[in-house]
């Protein structure tokens, strides 16, 4: 007999063993613990409390910015031509900004105000709130403490059946 998804709970569906970072954490470190664990964004918790969410686009959203302010930079340094004729010499790409990624900690790409959820929230109410927000995860808490996590991939597969 099918469960009525209507009738199920947040902490029915929620993964309990939550990967998380902390706010003062390296990016890059952050970034390797998503590859790592093949996850697409964590909770961040600061003394056992929800302070954020962080996510892959997070990551590279702040690495295309980046690229983006050297590549502005080294357009303005290129200067063929003056009006006197004089020719500069090409100059290299600037990379200052891109070398400050390594200086970034989550904090810096962060969300501060995460979208969470009660562990009795109907599942169809957490499917509403992600459509409607368009996030692709809920940090589950209690007591201001995430407890869990549902991703649009466990919304997936209780459709399919798993």
């Amino acid at each position: 007999m099918a469960t009525d998804i209507r009738s199920l709970r947040a902490e029915e569906i929620m993964t309990r063993m939550l990967i998380s970072a902390t706010s003062g954490q390296p990016l890059a470190e952050a970034d390797a613990l998503l590859i790592e664990h093949r996850i697409g964004g964590v909770p961040v918790v600061d003394d056992g409390r929800l302070v954020g969410v962080l996510s892959r686009s997070d990551i590279a959203r702040i690495q295309v910015l980046m690229h983006s302010l050297d590549g502005q930079v080294t357009d303005q340094l290129d200067w063929p031509d003056q009006a006197d004729g004089f020719q500069h010499a090409k100059g290299g790409e600037f990379r200052g900004f891109q070398q400050l990624i390594g200086d970034l900690k989550v904090k810096d790409a962060m969300h501060d105000q995460p979208v969470t959820c009660g562990k009795h929230t109907p599942v169809n109410e957490v499917a509403e709130m992600m459509v409607r927000l368009h996030m692709h995860r809920i940090i589950v808490v209690e007591d201001e403490r995430p407890v869990g996590i549902i991703s649009s991939l466990d919304l997936v597969k209780l459709l399919a059946g798993h």
